[in-house]
């Protein structure tokens, strides 16, 4: 059979992926909000389209004009009202956002037409065809094509050539800017989202005739645009439409070549088999993200621990008699109570860590097909085959958090979306998932000789003993040293990478422990119902459950009950076909609101009342009072961490970093010797702290090598730099803001106990938490930081906010601090203070310390030797009195002799008085 046919279908449904991903790609570079619901759209204007042109019988072309440049238009201005409030949201809320409008769109159009009756848009476009090479090519086949190919081209010299398309292109590289020369961003971004929802409604218009309407198939359908948007780069927008062809022409060749056997599932998986692809081995630097998230989140209160328990003892003891009234609703509430360890392993992701996964319904259906083949085909023991169920989803767990450790946690979002569908249309039907049969899989009860577990009552008790020991261990992990670390890494990367922290290790473990217990989470409920079947484990499921554990807010462990009982024991009670649509519904519009709403939460006076009541001490996590007391009693000041400073010296050489052709380093060099303070001064923009950032290992410089010790550290991440012994601050303060001053100053100290080993980031041990304890308390003190040590670090001036990052670093013990203007933010008097613990702890520790710093007062009292770096070059290097004298440097940096000294000897005399 010849291909070409196969290459018609194949370009036609691929310029509608690129059309619709164009779109998608436009409001992405300009917004920053990637819109997972892009293909609700699609949907949306397809039932618009039906219902002008074959409900109320208008002309196809004005029906088409309407959908596409009315309606479009409108949605497209709401969507970006949403996207402005959703700017600078943290990234959990920003997909929950788009996915509340995806729900609604869906839930609304199934309420107003119903999901019984086929409905169908008749073809509309030119009839007829064309012999090509002996193929019969269809008019409207190459209608669509045309148009689709017209409107991407349309939109491309739209952006070129406008005045407004070229703003739109300003607006991604610099809003501000553009707002100086009279371009209201705003409005740039408004047109942004107007045009990328007329791209998806004119791909919903184009699909209409092509299938039967149903609003989830359409939006499946459509986000195979993700695909071609990875292609391009989710920046490109002609690579992005081609991507779509070259998507649509893969899929169609699959059906001509792809029959048999598990492959012949392969054509309608494939867009998002190339999405993985892309996702997991296209170089970093082709992919965009340009996802702006909350760098200031608010401290959120946390119930005291003694209430906690009593309120978990409490639970637990009414759900001991469930069994008393659940009467036929037993089952469900037995499925409830699996949820929770569904609900929980996205807490743990969402909330703890700020990672995004939408397919946790996947792992369920891969825990309950795995439970059941091996009691029903391997004949293993009921325990044992609930463990390896959670035991198979961990390895994909650890394929899908790739794209977050490469690229970002959007990445993962899109990943993890389209890993759902992947196995859906891949593998769901296969014999070793629930095959093609619809009988669904047998999932049986254990059977014990001395307690009936197979009946209702007794498998319920099991449960609820297997959940209330799983939400214990979580709630013990959440507040130990892993739910630290993901704190952390949520709230400042930077920052933990820099204090020693692998943070893909940490992202790791949890995605595999959250995969863990989703599949256990499913493989219990299927033994609750007995059977399960595919229907069950839609991937827009996962869409469900993510937004209700979003709405249920951050207190693990009680979000996941209270999630679990919302989303199964309300539909149980409320019986009805249309039930779980309204309350998806309801879910959506929750969604959309929590973006558009203020924050709520409970009133600053029943939070202090709460913690007088059960007398909470002042930080619970941080300090216990046992602790405080102990150190209130002592007389001593507490040490530092040891040093091992000797002959650690460290040495950049001819480092060069190129950003976008622009030299940033040139051939740059310095040296820093245990003991020695080194000064690194300059104009703004000359390098120094891209200097940092490559010594760090933040940047790859493109050429020169870094050493410590003698050791090459070109090959070693951040965290590996920072454990071997090099410490740092920030131009602009890395802190985790909702965070207490002493719990940011700890993080110094723990960061460098762990490793690349999992164990280590699961548990520390009680002499190694007081080393962490004795160092913390350390850096306060040297710092004069103790009377700030219970204070949130968002609520500090700048100033005291550059000391914690010092402390920060003292607390970590590190032989090498750079120092990037610790200065900033400070008076004179605190500015010489600060110079004076450096100078410090340079001299009693043998610590070396680069210094980059505009108080040229401060570099030239405390440095040893000064380096000089002009337009990536270093210029000079001597010591200050040197610098001072050089002509080189005053023409550069400094100004006059005369000027310089003026400037010493004022800072000096001020000191004086």
């Amino acid at each position: 059979m010849d291909v070409f046919p196969f290459l018609i279908i194949g370009l036609v449904a691929g310029s509608v992926y690129g059309l619709a991903a164009v779109g998608l790609v436009l409001t992405y570079k300009t917004s920053g909000v990637f819109n997972i619901g892009h293909g609700a759209l699609a949907a949306l204007a397809a039932y618009s389209f039906y219902v002008l042109e074959v409900l109320w019988e208008l002309p196809w072309l004005v029906a088409a004009a309407i959908t596409v440049f009315v309606i479009g238009p409108v949605v497209g201005v709401l969507l970006e009202f949403l996207a402005r409030r959703l700017q600078g949201a943290a990234l959990t809320l920003q997909v929950a956002g788009v996915v509340g409008i995806l729900l609604v769109v869906q839930a609304g159009v199934e309420l107003l037409f119903g999901s019984q009756k086929v409905r169908r848009v008749p073809p509309f476009l030119p009839e007829g065809s064309i012999e090509v090479g002996g193929t019969f090519v269809q008019f409207e086949d190459i209608a669509t094509f045309v148009i689709a190919a017209l409107a991407t081209a349309g939109l491309w010299a739209f952006l070129r050539w406008t005045r407004t398309g070229i703003a739109m292109k300003a607006v991604v590289q610099n809003p501000d800017l553009l707002e100086l020369v009279g371009r209201s961003a705003t409005r740039v971004r408004r047109w942004a989202w107007m045009l990328g929802t007329v791209m998806a409604s004119l791909s919903g218009v184009l699909l209409a005739p092509i299938m039967p309407l149903d609003p989830v198939q359409l939006t499946l359908l459509v986000v195979a645009a993700y695909a071609a948007a990875a292609i391009g780069g989710f920046s490109n927008l002609p690579g992005t439409f081609a991507g779509g062809l070259v998507v649509g022409v893969l899929a169609s060749l699959a059906t001509r070549w792809l029959t048999d056997g598990i492959l012949a599932s392969l054509p309608a998986a494939l867009p998002f088999a190339v999405l993985f692809v892309v996702l997991l081995f296209f170089p970093k630097k082709y992919l965009a993200d340009r996802t702006a998230v909350r760098v200031h989140p608010r401290p959120a209160w946390r119930a005291p621990l003694r209430l906690q328990v009593t309120a978990g003892i409490v639970v637990l003891a009414f759900l001991a008699t469930v069994p008393a009234f659940a009467g036929i609703h037993l089952v469900d509430w037995t499925v409830a109570l699996a949820m929770v360890l569904v609900f929980l392993s996205l807490s743990l992701l969402v909330h703890t860590s700020g990672q995004v996964s939408l397919a946790q319904i996947a792992f369920m259906a891969i825990g309950a097909v795995t439970f059941s083949h091996l009691l029903q085909g391997a004949g293993l023991s009921w325990p044992l085959a609930l463990v390896l169920a959670g035991v198979v989803a961990v390895p994909i767990g650890l394929v899908l958090a790739v794209p977050a450790i490469r690229l970002g946690g959007l990445y993962l979002a899109i990943a993890t979306f389209g890993f759902g569908i992947f196995l859906q249309q891949m593998f769901y039907t296969q014999d070793f998932m629930f095959g093609a049969a619809s009988s669904g899989l047998e999932v049986r009860r254990p059977v014990t000789p001395l307690v009936d577990l197979t009946s209702d009552t007794g498998y319920f008790y099991l449960v609820l003993a297997i959940v209330a020991v799983a939400v214990l261990a979580v709630a013990v992990l959440e507040r130990g040293r892993l739910g630290r670390l993901l704190t952390y890494i949520k709230q400042s990367p930077k920052a933990v990478e820099a204090s020693g922290v692998p943070a893909a290790v940490t992202r790791v473990l949890v995605f595999c422990a959250a995969a863990f217990l989703a599949a256990i989470g499913g493989a219990l409920a299927g033994a609750a119902q007995q059977t399960i079947s595919a229907d069950s484990y839609a991937p827009i499921v996962s869409l469900t459950v993510f937004v209700i554990i979003v709405l249920n807010g951050p207190a693990t462990p009680w979000n996941g009950i209270v999630a679990a009982a919302a989303y199964t024991l309300v539909p149980s009670y409320f019986p009805s076909t249309e039930v779980g649509t309204y309350l998806q519904l309801l879910f959506g519009l929750s969604a959309i609101g929590l973006v558009l709403l203020p924050p709520i939460g409970l009133p600053r006076v029943v939070t202090e009342s709460i913690d007088r009541w059960f007398r909470r001490p002042t930080d619970e996590r941080s300090e216990s009072p046992g602790r405080a007391a102990e150190r209130s009693e002592s007389s001593e000041s507490p040490v530092l961490p040891e040093v091992a400073a000797d002959g650690v010296i460290l040495e950049a050489k001819d480092i060069d970093v190129v950003f976008g052709g622009v030299k940033a380093l040139d051939g740059a060099r310095i040296v820093c010797r245990p003991g020695r303070i080194t000064g690194l001064i300059g104009p703004n923009g000359a390098g120094k702290s891209t200097m940092f950032n490559a010594v760090t290992g933040l940047v790859d410089p493109s050429a020169g090598s870094v050493t410590l010790g003698g050791a090459d550290l070109g090959r070693k991440s951040p965290s590996a730099r920072a454990r071997a012994g090099i410490g740092r601050t920030f131009q602009t303060a890395e802190l985790f803001e909702s965070m207490t001053v002493r719990e940011n100053v700890a993080a110094g100290a723990e960061g460098r106990t762990v490793g690349l080993d999992p164990r280590t980031h699961l548990h520390s041990s009680p002499s190694e938490r007081e080393r962490i304890d004795a160092a913390t308390e350390a850096a306060l003190v040297a710092c004069g930081l103790e009377e700030l040590a219970d204070r949130h670090v968002m609520s500090l001036p700048t100033g005291i906010r550059r000391i914690v990052e010092v402390a920060r670093c003292l607390a970590g013990g590190y032989p090498v601090l750079l120092l990037d203007e610790p200065s900033a933010g400070l008076d004179h008097n605190e500015s010489a203070r600060l110079g004076e613990l450096i100078r410090k702890v340079a001299d009693e520790r043998g610590i070396g310390v680069i210094l980059v710093e505009h108080d040229v007062s401060l570099v030239f009292g405390i440095c040893d030797e000064v380096y000089v770096l002009e337009f990536g070059r270093i210029i000079f290097e001597g010591t200050p009195a040197e610098a001072r004298r050089s002509s080189v440097v005053q023409a550069a940096y400094l100004g006059t002799e005369e000027d310089t000294a003026g400037a010493v000897a004022a800072a000096e005399l001020e000191e004086v008085k």
